[in-house]
């Protein structure tokens, strides 16, 4: 991203969340979703090459598919109410839940890391608002989706080796959790959004310096700080008690109102997300034992930061709660 229009396209994707956040008619919010698709399909090509060009095809169609569905069902329905379950399909196609999900993986898998941590995190942000901006009978009409979300991301990520496949499927189970909380307080669903993008902002940040793509390679490297921080991040993304991760899930189990085989779904779901990453970390954080970190008291001091940062905000739920 050297080029300075590449600014132009960080600034339309920034607006038209915006736009879309703001917005009290289903033309605006279409309006705000398609700049937001036109704004970030010019982020994908950061080295030009024919896998970038295949990958912006594959997020374009379905995402302009999801485009004319929703502004479609939006027009229809003034006359026929039954159609508006069209408006929360379209919205799962662009946001990549289960079961529409199929563009997902195969544009993740040709992007390079940051588009495809755009696309992990802030692109997610504009669906998301435009249906919690449907009205509750609409809302409970995507509590299926949100189940078979965080099924599908669990089940999908047990025998992943790639570390951004394992993102991928992880970020299909963070999406049924958040429709999950849609139904909850609206300040718990933006908690809960932009918490998952903080979380995954760090994994980002360590990635880009290592040129990691395996989950062998996170044992390779020779700084044991940015190993163990790396390791709680994502034991944090997937939910282990205490960390901010848990945190997160156990305000949407607490304040949202679906029923209970919905509920199921979504702790099946982040026990089996569990489940992959206690397996890629493990090792990790079993040899982070024989690590030395005599060398530098600092390295000691950031590390605690770190892991304190990832368990307060469990202390303070137990102390209002």
């Amino acid at each position: 991203m050297k080029s300075p229009n590449k600014l132009l396209f960080v600034f339309l994707l920034a607006s038209s969340t915006c736009l879309v956040a703001s917005s009290s008619n289903w033309l605006t919010s279409w309006m705000g979703l398609e700049i937001n698709m036109l704004g970030y399909i010019p982020l994908i090509f950061m080295k030009e090459n024919s896998s970038e060009s295949e990958a912006a095809v594959k997020y374009l169609i379905p995402q302009s598919l999801g485009s004319t569905i929703f502004i479609s069902s939006a027009i229809i329905s003034s006359h026929f109410n039954n159609l508006q379950i069209l408006m929360i399909i379209a919205m799962c196609l662009k946001l990549g839940a289960a079961p529409f999900h199929f563009w997902f993986p195969p544009v993740m898998a040709s992007l390079q890391l940051t588009p495809a941590f755009i696309l992990l995190t802030w692109q997610k942000i504009a669906p998301i608002l435009a249906i919690n901006s449907f009205n509750p009978l609409l809302m409970k009409m995507t509590m299926p989706i949100a189940a078979i979300s965080a099924l599908w991301g669990g089940i999908g990520g047990i025998n992943q080796t790639d570390i951004r496949s394992l993102l991928t499927y992880s970020s299909i189970a963070h999406t049924g959790w958040m429709l999950a909380s849609i139904t909850s307080n609206y300040s718990i669903l933006i908690t809960y959004l932009f918490t998952y993008i903080l979380i995954n902002i760090s994994i980002y940040l360590i990635l880009s310096k290592e040129d990691m793509k395996y989950y062998k390679q996170l044992f390779s490297s020779k700084e044991p700080t940015k190993i163990f921080i790396l390791s709680i991040t994502i034991l944090s993304l997937g939910g282990l008690p205490p960390l901010v991760g848990f945190v997160m899930k156990l305000l949407v189990l607490m304040f949202t109102e679906t029923k209970m085989i919905v509920i199921f779904g979504l702790i099946v779901g982040a026990l089996m997300s569990l489940f992959y990453y206690l397996s890629l970390t493990f090792s990790t954080l079993l040899s982070f034992s024989k690590m030395s970190f005599s060398k530098s008291r600092m390295i000691q001091k950031q590390v605690m930061m770190f892991f304190l940062s990832q368990i307060l905000p469990l202390s303070m739920t137990l102390f209002f709660f």
